[in-house]
C-alpha cells in the first residue's frame, strides 16, 4: 500500500506546488497523510510525542503557525520530523502565516533528504481539505494485501538500523491490517502486544484463553473476530500469534500472510527474541521495543522508570570485557539500588538508578577510572546524567555511538567524557558542515590567537584535554601549572574575556572544537 510522491504531486490540488528541498526523494512511497498542528517541537517531545512510535512513509500538512517567527524552531522541527521518520511536509500559507520560508530552513531539510512542498504563495483560497481529499483516495485506491510479507519487511528494512526489528514489524503488520497483535511464548506470557488504533482500551488478554489455535479464519468473540496460529521459532521455541480486529475479520489469505511475516521476521531480527535476561532487557531499550522491555524487566524485577543514569564504555577489544564487567558492577552496586551491566557488541553499557545516598554521585565514574585495574583496556567512558526514560538512553547511546571516533580523535589523551562534551562534538561537526561562512563567523571567537600556535595549543589543550585543570594542562604540555595560568591570563587579555568561566568556557570549547576539525582536514 502507498504511492510514490512524485505521483502525488501531479494530482490537481498538489501540481502548482513547487519542491524546494529532498528532489531526490520523490521517488519514496508514502503511505499514510498526518496534519501537523503542533509544530513546537520542544512542545510537542514534552507533552505529544509517543516514544515508541516511528512514522516511516508518512507525509505531514502544516503552516508552522505556532513557530512562523522563529526560524530555529522550525529548523528544529524539520530535524524532528526526519527523525520520526517522515518523508516530508506539504507546507501551506508561506506569505501569509509565514513571511517567507528562510533559506536556513531550506538547507537543513535538504541535508537531511527531507521534502518540503510549498504550496502556492499569498494564496488565501488554498484548503487542506482538497489535498487530504486528493492523497487519501490514492493512498486507499491503492490498499491491497496481496502482498504483506514483502511490503511490510521492505519497510522494516527501509529503518534506521536501531529500529529495524521484530517490533517494528508487527507495528507495520498492525496498521496495515489495522488490527491488533499479540506475540506470547508457550506458557501465555505476553512478549509483544500492540494495539489498533494505538489508544484502544480493548482488553486482550481476553480473547487469548478462548482462541483455536486450529481454525483457518477468524472465529467472532463478542464485537471482535480473533485468529490465533502456534509457530515455532529456532531459538524461541513455540510462540503464539494472535490477530484481534473489531467489527470485521481478517481475510483467511491476510491471516495466513501475517503468520508467514511474523516467522520472517522472526528469523530475521528475532534472535532469542524471547529470552528473560538484563542482556535481553538492554536490547530492547536500545532497539526500542518497550513491550518487551516493560515484559522483561516486570520479570527480572527492574524497575526500568528509575533508571537516570547511564554509563557507556568503549573497550579497546575483548580480551578483558569479562573482568571489566564484573569490576564494573561490583563497584556501581555499592551505589545504586538499579544497576544493569551489559556487555553488547564491543561496548559496555551500565543503566543506574536509585541512588543509595545523599551526597553528590557526579565524581563517582572519574573515581571508578582512577581506580581501575584495567584502565589501559578502556578506550573511553561517556557519562550521561538526568536520563528522563528509556528513550533518553536510546537516543544518547546513539549519538556516542556516531561520534565515538570523533571524540578520541578531538580530545587527546581523554578518557572520561560527558554528554555534554559529545553534543559539543555534535555542534562543532555541524558547524563545519554548514559551510565557509559558518566556520568564519566560530573562529572569529579567537581571531586574535588564531595565529599563534604556542596560544591556541594551550587554549585547546586546557579546555578540551585538560577540563580546565591547570595542573593537568601542565603535565599535558610539559610546562609548570604557573606558565598555564600566566598564558591562560594572557590569552583571556587577547580574546576579551574569562575562559574559564562557565559561559565563556563552552563557547570556545566549541570554537577550539572546530578548529582542531578544520586543522585535520587541512593536513589531509
Amino acid at each position: 500500500m502507498g504511492v510514490k510522491l512524485e505521483e502525488l504531486l501531479k494530482l490537481p490540488s498538489l501540481k502548482e506546488a513547487k519542491v524546494v528541498s529532498g528532489v531526490t526523494n520523490l521517488s519514496n512511497t508514502v503511505t499514510s497523510l498526518s496534519f501537523l498542528e503542533v509544530s513546537d517541537m520542544s512542545f510537542f517531545n514534552e507533552k505529544i510525542g509517543l516514544p515508541d512510535e516511528y512514522y516511516a512513509g508518512e507525509l505531514v500538512i502544516g503552516s508552522f503557525f505556532t513557530i512562523k517567527d522563529d526560524v530555529e524552531k522550525q529548523c528544529e522541527a524539520i530535524r524532528r520530523l526526519h527523525g520520526l521518520g517522515e518523508l516530508g511536509i506539504i507546507l501551506y500559507y508561506v506569505g501569509i502565516v509565514l513571511d517567507d520560508l528562510a533559506q536556513e530552513v531550506i538547507d537543513v531539510a535538504e541535508e537531511l533528504g527531507f521534502v518540503i512542498i510549498k504550496m502556492p504563495e499569498n494564496d488565501y483560497s488554498l484548503r487542506y481539505n482538497e489535498v487530504i481529499v486528493e492523497v487519501m483516495t490514492e493512498l486507499l485506491k491503492q490498499k491491497s494485501t496481496e502482498n504483506i510479507v514483502n511490503e511490510v519487511l521492505e519497510k522494516t528494512s527501509s529503518l534506521p538500523e536501531h529500529l529495524r526489528n521484530v517490533e517494528m514489524s508487527l507495528k507495520s503488520l498492525s496498521d496495515l491490517l489495522r488490527a491488533n497483535i499479540i506475540l506470547t511464548d508457550d506458557e501465555g506470557e505476553i512478549i509483544n502486544q500492540i494495539r489498533w488504533p494505538r489508544n484502544s482500551k480493548l482488553k486482550l488478554a481476553n480473547f487469548l484463553l478462548s482462541a483455536d489455535r486450529n481454525a483457518n479464519a477468524p472465529i467472532k468473540k463478542e464485537n471482535c473476530w480473533v485468529f490465533s496460529r502456534e509457530i515455532f521459532h529456532k531459538d524461541n521455541g513455540v510462540l503464539n500469534v494472535y490477530l484481534v480486529k473489531e467489527h470485521e475479520p481478517l481475510t483467511p489469505s491476510e491471516c495466513e500472510q501475517s503468520v508467514e511475516l511474523i516467522q520472517v521476521a522472526l528469523n530475521l531480527w528475532g534472535k532469542k527474541h524471547g529470552e528473560v535476561s538484563e542482556h535481553g532487557l538492554v536490547k530492547a531499550i536500545l532497539n526500542d521495543e518497550s513491550e518487551k522491555m516493560y515484559r522483561l524487566a516486570n520479570k527480572l524485577s527492574i524497575d526500568v522508570k528509575s533508571i537516570n543514569l547511564m554509563w557507556l564504555f568503549q573497550l579497546k577489544g575483548p580480551e578483558k570485557e569479562k573482568e571489566i564487567k564484573a569490576e564494573v558492577l561490583d563497584y556501581v552496586t555499592k551505589y545504586y539500588h538499579t544497576s544493569i551491566v551489559q556487555l553488547v557488541e564491543d561496548q559496555l553499557i551500565v543503566l543506574l538508578g536509585n541512588y543509595r545516598y545523599n551526597e553528590q554521585e557526579v565524581a563517582l565514574s572519574e573515581n571508578f577510572l582512577g581506580s581501575s585495574q584495567f584502565v589501559m583496556e578502556i578506550e573511553s567512558l561517556a557519562v550521561c546524567p538526568r536520563l528522563r526514560n528509556t528513550t533518553d538512553v536510546r537516543k544518547n547511546y546513539q549519538l556516542i555511538n556516531s561520534l565515538k571516533e570523533e571524540l578520541s580523535t578531538l580530545f587527546i589523551g581523554k578518557k572520561h567524557f560527558t554528554i555534554s562534551e559529545v553534543r559539543q562534538v555534535q555542534q562543532a561537526i555541524e558547524c563545519v558542515r554548514s559551510g565557509e561562512v559558518k566556520v568564519d563567523e566560530v573562529l572569529r571567537n579567537i581571531q586574535p590567537i588564531i595565529e599563534n600556535t604556542e596560544q591556541m595549543h594551550t587554549l585547546c589543550t586546557f579546555l578540551l584535554d585538560a577540563d580546565a585543570d591547570y595542573q593537568k594542562c601542565g603535565e599535558y604540555l610539559f610546562i609548570h601549572k604557573n606558565t598555564v595560568k600566566y598564558r591562560i591570563k594572557r590569552i583571556n587579555e587577547l580574546l576579551g574575556c574569562d575562559v574559564t568561566r562557565i559561559s565563556d568556557s563552552y563557547e570556545y570549547s566549541i570554537t577550539c572544537l572546530v578548529h582542531r576539525i578544520v586543522r585535520r582536514s587541512n593536513t589531509i
